[in-house]
């Protein structure tokens, strides 16, 4: 059964859209790619694409991203950055923005959501474009299907819930933070989170 679910899985992946993007880069890489696509009977396409994948695991393992927030790291602290996952689907951001709701999928990510306290203000991240939404924790997890995988989807509805006409982009919250931020973590406790949700209503 598992085999069926990866090709049903594949078969999801395969059917989205690919996103165009030029990448420069010094002639000796090129043909460095061009050689490794002939060795390998591969498209400089797949070969590329082979090559960022590897460098995306070595990037979240040097940043964590997949360590999830322990329950010590969010204890106390009232602001959560949620990202909405659009790394892995579009369509769970999309669910996300049009439903209200803060969710997390699979273990251990999805035990994020359980951690949400109500009246805890949720910020939701979009990769390459900042804070797009946020609201306020229910304090009540709800669970549904992720796939066929029973109750691998934790969310919380949010309330109050904001989508915000201009997103705050990341080198903005850091401006205002004065600190780095780990955007790719499924959630991450934000403790001075007060001082983004005062930039957001200036506006």
């Amino acid at each position: 059964m598992s085999d069926l679910k990866d090709t049903i899985r594949e078969s999801k992946i395969a059917k989205k859209e690919f996103t165009p993007a030029t990448v420069r880069m010094p002639k000796e890489m090129h043909s460095v790619i061009e050689a490794l696509g002939d060795h390998l009977s591969r498209s400089k396409q797949e070969v590329l694409l082979m090559l960022l994948k590897e460098g995306i695991k070595v990037a979240d393992d040097e940043l964590g991203v997949n360590e999830p927030e322990t329950e010590a790291s969010t204890a106390s602290v009232n602001f959560h950055v949620l990202n909405t996952n659009k790394r892995h689907d579009v369509d769970d951001q999309e669910e996300m923005m049009s439903s209200g709701i803060a969710a997390a999928f699979y273990t251990p990510w999805k035990n994020n959501i359980d951690r949400i306290e109500k009246g805890d203000t949720i910020f939701l991240y979009e990769n390459g474009v900042g804070i797009v939404a946020y609201g306020k924790g229910s304090g009540k997890t709800l669970m549904k299907n992720r796939y066929d995988d029973i109750d691998e989807c934790h969310y919380q509805e949010l309330e109050d819930f904001k989508v915000l006409e201009t997103p705050l982009p990341a080198a903005a919250i850091k401006k205002v933070l004065g600190r780095n931020v780990v955007f790719l973590k499924t959630m991450s406790g934000m403790p001075d989170g007060q001082k983004i949700l005062d930039r957001i209503n200036e506006e």
